[in-house]
């Protein structure tokens, strides 16, 4: 890599230094799982700053940091994970990050064709959403951090929406190739439509739901509403300048 596009990296943790080069459109996390011990990486909550204690997400892109701020030093808070036992909640699902060979067909798909909203969309990342849950697209990078390198497969990606006929003759409009080999199954609370897409060099199946009138909406209300983050709020994640 050409040194015009690496930037000086150092983090400092509880006294320690550890400094080395890093690619411009790498992210912190990144440049983390590479320069710092594995000891540090694993079961510790880290919190990263700036020496004044401006917090830097782990997402952000380490030449915007450095065009921002002047430079990427960095100030990590290493606590470790504790393991008491306890009460917890499954408050229910929030996102499905996938890793694809196409993002940006997935992309097109998923925004254009399921009418999600795109939140984020850059060298890094991409995320679409309906509000209450998201989809985060990466592209399959072998070595990355947290990743093992093999595209996603997953046996199905479900949906639900309002009127299902509808959303079928949308899809036969813009993403044919999805439409023309589904499957619809009535169910005693649903229908659901079945389809493949496929993104680079995985095939999906993608299941779109039409609840019954009976059985929609929740007796107690929404469940969990004030715990849920909203994706639909604003664009994913910061970028600087």
């Amino acid at each position: 890599m050409p040194p015009s596009d690496t930037v000086p990296v150092l983090f400092e943790v509880q006294g320690a230094r550890y400094a080395g080069e890093a690619g411009r459109m790498q992210i912190v996390h990144q440049a983390m799982d590479a320069l710092l011990p594995h000891d540090i990486l694993h079961a510790h909550h880290l919190r990263v700053t700036r020496a004044d204690g401006t917090l830097i997400y782990p997402d952000m892109f380490l030449g915007e940091i450095v065009a921002h701020y002047g430079d990427a030093h960095f100030v990590v808070e290493a606590t470790p994970l504790r393991e008491e036992a306890g009460d917890w909640t499954n408050v229910g699902f929030d996102h499905l990050a996938l890793a694809l060979t196409d993002r940006a067909k997935a992309r097109d798909f998923f925004s254009l064709g399921l009418k999600m909203k795109v939140v984020r969309d850059d060298e890094h990342l991409t995320v679409v959403t309906t509000g209450n849950t998201a989809l985060f697209l990466f592209t399959n990078k072998p070595g990355a951090p947290l990743s093992d390198g093999i595209p996603s497969r997953i046996h199905h990606i479900g949906f639900v929406v309002d009127k299902l006929e509808a959303a079928y003759g949308h899809l036969r409009r813009v993403f044919p190739e999805f439409a023309s080999d589904f499957t619809l199954l009535e169910r005693e609370e649903r229908l659901s439509l079945y389809g493949h897409v496929t993104f680079g060099e995985v095939r999906f199946m993608i299941q779109l739901s039409e609840i019954k009138p009976q059985y929609r909406g929740f007796a107690q209300g929404t469940p969990f509403a004030d715990l849920m983050y909203d994706y639909a709020a604003k664009d994913y994640g910061v970028r600087l300048g």
